[in-house]
């Protein structure tokens, strides 16, 4: 991990009814990764969040730097659009921009530059993957181009 990934924090819920989940695992080849991650609970209404800071590089991309990156998901199944919406809220990411790529997926993933200028800064995929619609087009993922 290096120093600036190891100074910039997960975000955290403000809200009342979160509590950190300290029974979540991190995989192992997440957690080699080196990305400080937290997973968070919000029992009432059964949605389960990882919170994390990555350094997501392609090659010949622009370089983002560090960005938050927030995977939701309700009763560990997909949540709704309504739900992502509250839960981007409670972590102070609402201008957090979706982004999933894992076929009929159970997590919406959502990313957010650290870097305030850079906020809204969209993925090169969304006009370059296909784009697959599910859920009545509640949930859109994209597929790699092959």
């Amino acid at each position: 991990m290096t120093d600036l990934q190891s100074i910039i924090k997960p975000k955290r819920p403000s809200g009342s009814g979160w509590r950190r989940n300290s029974e979540w695992q991190c995989p192992p080849q997440l957690a080699a990764m080196g990305f400080p991650i937290e997973a968070w609970g919000h029992r009432e209404n059964g949605l389960f969040v990882l919170s994390a800071v990555e350094v997501a590089r392609e090659p010949g991309k622009p370089d983002l730097g560090p960005e938050y990156h927030l995977s939701v998901s309700a009763n560990w199944q997909r949540c709704s659009s309504a739900d992502a919406l509250w839960v981007l809220g409670q972590f102070d990411l609402s201008d957090a921009l979706e982004d999933n790529h894992v076929p009929s997926g159970r997590l919406r993933n959502f990313w957010r530059p650290v870097a305030d200028q850079l906020s809204g800064f969209e993925c090169h995929c969304v006009g370059h993957e296909p784009t697959i619609r599910e859920d009545k087009g509640d949930f859109i993922w994209r597929g790699v181009t092959p």
